[in-house]
């Protein structure tokens, strides 16, 4: 018994002794002292036994003054705060690094922002920006978004923009981010950013078919100044500027109305207008410029030609201003107006103010006669009365953190006419014609930038031609008393289209970006003819028609990016979905070099119909396609291409085939027993090079491009493909700008090998084209208000040219064909006076 309850006692005096250990206070009083020795001193006064790593805690310093009940308590106390813990293991308190369980998973982090203009504040849309190597694209707004997994709290970010010095920064992430990039000229005065480089030239062979324009540089060019940013784009590869067209862009052997140029949204036509004296928008508002020459992504459709995308100024929200420019011809003029903090008005207007041709000048609107007797040839020199012009106002506004609201609107008047009164051999020549032609665009639109980036866009957008076109011509023969009257035409044509579009851009990660959209369009064209007051023709038609996109933009890796997408086309009035499917690829085998390769299937619903005479004399209206008399245009896209880039050097060549089919031309030829609708195809194909260099301010340009274009319409009796009227197998064309700030000087000349003479059948070539353009502008007044003044001679060496505006020659015994076949641009002076605050 006794030793059972020995036995029985043994536990429990351990027990008691462990807690009257345990219950002892425990006294701290250290003042920025290790832990380590706080421990020690523990372990020394209190005979405690306490393990830890001295190395670890001697990095945590401890000033506490308090008294403890227990060794727990103490311990406790000593240790909140710190990534440790402890516990009691055989008698012994053990101290030991916490142990965190971390689960390995990719935070995704998003970095959005905005790029704009730092003193203007304006946006800069389709600026390039590089994320940690990852190539992207701010959208219209001049926002961008993107996603990835990464650890770093830091992203390394490069922001380009044409004209502009390259912005290098670090950001940090999960935040919104305003980027201002510093224009390289400011007013009058070259801005150098030491260690900054200046975007010029990369923004050329980025992506298959795609030119990306500096704008700013346009006005340098010679000419009068309005025209300024037509003829930087004439001066690109694949753009024809021999004919020196205007209203009807020719790209890649596009036919006219096969390409479209839009301006803040809507299309523009262009109006009537001679020796590209005046260009269909004002180049003041132009703060964008694309040119999709083919093979574009599925964000464009509606032509089966070339995309010319200009994206207009939203104005200065910091301090009114206003540009004022005087030329030969135009006056110019723009004003910019801060509304309240983040909204700008902008109102520009351009009119002629005196006649704007001379009749001494006009030597080049003369008949033409083509046949081998030459004892009929007769001159007849016109004296033509021009007017013209046109109104823009834009009220744009943002909020929020890059929200966009605008309200674009565009009208356009001209009217051109002359009159012939010349005495022959036995017979008085009358004839008066004129041409009223009237055109209004406008869009509205809203752009909304969502928290993690995400975009939506909605705009509403109208675009309408109205054409006046009258004609009386009648031949008097005093000797006999007797008139014959030839003709007296009146004809009216309309054409309006309405579109209403929403689109939305969704970053999925850091490879997948979706573009989606949907575009509900309404077209109408109207035609009525009158001839000796009798109604000869009427026509009216509308149509509707829905088209759904969408476009996954994949970033494989650094250097490899695919565009996947498509287009889908519904026509009620047709019942035929039209499918388009789009795809491109750009590859960069190194940081200089860059391969693109792009395939897509176009349609086009509204097209610009043929309509030739029985004098040979070409004539357009526009036509809703109804797969009977006028089929749908439908055209196939191949491009291949590459570019080179070093130290402000460029190299770019580019291939490209097309092939069109859909082609509608109505031939009314009595005499020839040829009266019908006919039905044609045509293929296109062609190289394009770009040779470009930088040195200092100072810069030139080459452009070669070499093309064919065949067409075929089942009237053709000789041939099976016959070139187009507007095929021209060689186009060069030479460029140089030199800036020796405050005097420039700029150089170009355009070299074209000639145009088919369609009206025979031997298909001569016409004379080549070829004219030479100087310019020399001096800036003044390089304070607040700021002016330049400019000279141009235009074709310098005063070469004989050829202007085509329907690219096909009459027979020379007809005079009614007058505006058919002209002279192009002679020996001109030109002078503009720019004045801008």
């Amino acid at each position: 018994m006794k030793s059972v309850l020995k036995n029985s006692l043994v536990p429990i005096v351990i027990l008691l002794s462990f807690f009257i250990s345990s219950a002892q206070e425990v006294r701290i009083e250290a003042y920025q002292t290790p832990l380590n020795k706080v421990l020690i001193g523990i372990i020394d006064s209190d005979d405690i036994n306490i393990s830890f790593d001295d190395k670890s805690l001697s990095l945590f310093l401890i000033t506490k003054k308090y008294t403890y009940p227990t060794i727990e308590k103490a311990l406790g106390g000593l240790l909140t705060g710190l990534p440790f813990n402890y516990e009691l293991i055989d008698g012994v308190w053990v101290i030991y690094p916490e142990i965190v369980e971390v689960k390995k998973t990719r935070t995704k982090l998003y970095i959005s922002g905005r790029v704009s203009d730092k003193i203007s504040n304006e946006a800069l849309p389709y600026s390039h920006v590089i994320i940690n190597g990852w190539p992207s694209v701010t959208d219209l707004k001049g926002g961008f978004s993107t996603i990835f997994p990464s650890e770093d709290s830091l992203i390394h970010v490069q922001v380009s923009y044409l004209g502009y010095y390259v912005l290098d920064t670090l950001v940090s992430t999960n935040r919104f981010h305003d980027f201002a990039l510093i224009p390289s000229s400011i007013g009058l005065s070259e801005v150098v950013i030491v260690g900054s480089k200046v975007e010029k030239s990369t923004q050329i062979g980025v992506q298959p078919g795609l030119m990306k324009l500096n704008h700013k540089i346009a006005h340098f060019l010679p000419g009068y100044g309005d025209n300024s940013v037509l003829n930087l784009i004439r001066l690109m590869p694949g753009i024809l500027a021999s004919g020196e067209q205007t209203s009807e862009l020719i790209i890649w052997g596009s036919y006219a109305g096969q390409s479209k140029v839009m301006f803040d949204g809507y299309t523009v036509y262009g109006l009537k207008n001679f020796n590209d004296n005046i260009s269909a928008f004002n180049p003041f508002l132009a703060k964008d410029i694309e040119i999709h020459k083919g093979g574009y992504d599925a964000l464009f459709g509606e032509r089966v030609g070339g995309i010319v995308n200009i994206v207009g100024k939203n104005g200065n929200t910091v301090s009114p201003s206003f540009t004022v420019s005087l030329n030969n011809m135009t006056l110019n003029g723009m004003v910019e107006i801060p509304i309240f903090k983040k909204g700008s008005l902008i109102i520009a207007y351009r009119h002629t103010y005196y006649n704007l041709y001379n009749p001494s000048d006009m030597t080049s609107l003369v008949k033409r006669n083509n046949d081998a007797d030459t004892t009929n040839d007769v001159d007849i020199t016109i004296i033509p009365d021009y007017r013209f012009r046109d109104l823009n106002i834009k009220y744009s506004t943002t909020f929020n953190n890059n929200d966009l609201f605008y309200i674009s609107l565009h009208g356009g008047f001209d009217n051109f006419s002359y009159s012939i009164d010349d005495t022959l051999v036995k017979s008085i020549l009358d004839k008066k014609t004129s041409e009223e032609t009237t055109q209004f665009g406008g869009s509205i639109y809203y752009g909304n930038t969502l928290k993690n980036g995400n975009t939506n866009n909605f705009r509403l957008s109208y675009s309408g031609l109205n054409s006046f076109y009258q004609n009386d011509f009648k031949q008097v023969f005093p000797l006999s008393n007797n008139t014959e009257y030839l003709a007296d035409d009146t004809i009216h044509s309309k054409l309006g289209e309405l579109c209403l579009e929403y689109s939305n851009i969704i970053t999925i990660n850091r490879i997948h970006s979706l573009e989606s959209g949907i575009n509900l369009y309404n077209n109408e064209v109207k035609l009525v003819e009158y001839s000796f007051n009798a109604l000869t023709a009427k026509h009216y038609e509308s149509s509707g028609r829905i088209s759904i996109y969408s476009q996954d933009n994949i970033s494989i890796r650094k250097n490899i990016n695919l565009k996947v997408g498509f287009r889908l086309n519904y026509a009620p009035i047709l019942k035929k979905v039209y499918f388009e499917p789009r795809v491109s690829a750009s590859i960069e085998p190194h940081k200089n070099w860059k391969i693109n390769v792009a395939f897509g299937l176009y349609s086009q619903f509204v097209s610009l119909s043929t309509i030739v005479d029985e004098y040979g004399n070409y004539r357009y209206m526009w036509v809703i396609a109804d797969n009977d008399e006028v089929p749908v245009l439908n055209a196939t896209h191949y491009v291949l291409g590459t570019s080179f880039h070093n130290n402000d050097f460029t190299f770019s060549i580019e291939g490209y085939y097309k092939n069109t089919t859909g082609l509608t031309r109505y031939i009314n030829r009595i005499n020839a027993n040829i009266q019908d609708i006919f039905h044609g195809k045509a293929e296109s194909y062609g190289i394009d090079i770009l040779i470009k260099k930088d040195v200092l301010k100072h810069s030139a340009w080459i452009a070669y491009s070499i093309s064919r274009t065949l067409e075929h319409f089942s009237y053709f009796k000789k041939e099976d493909t016959r070139r187009a009227p507007h095929d021209q197998l060689h186009e060069l064309k030479l460029a140089a700008m030199l800036n020796f700030d405050p005097i420039f000087f700029s150089t170009n000349y355009v070299f074209g090998s000639g145009f088919p003479d369609n009206s025979n059948s031997t298909q001569s070539n016409n004379s080549i084209y070829s004219r030479l353009d100087v310019s020399l502008i001096y800036k003044f007044l390089n304070r607040k208000v700021n002016g330049e003044i400019g000279f141009s001679i235009l074709n310098v060496l005063n070469t004989k040219n050829l202007k085509y505006s329907s690219f096909e020659k009459i027979p020379g015994n007809q005079t009614n064909g007058i505006n058919i076949l002209t002279e192009a641009i002679p020996f001109t002076p030109t002078l503009h006076l720019k004045i801008s605050m």
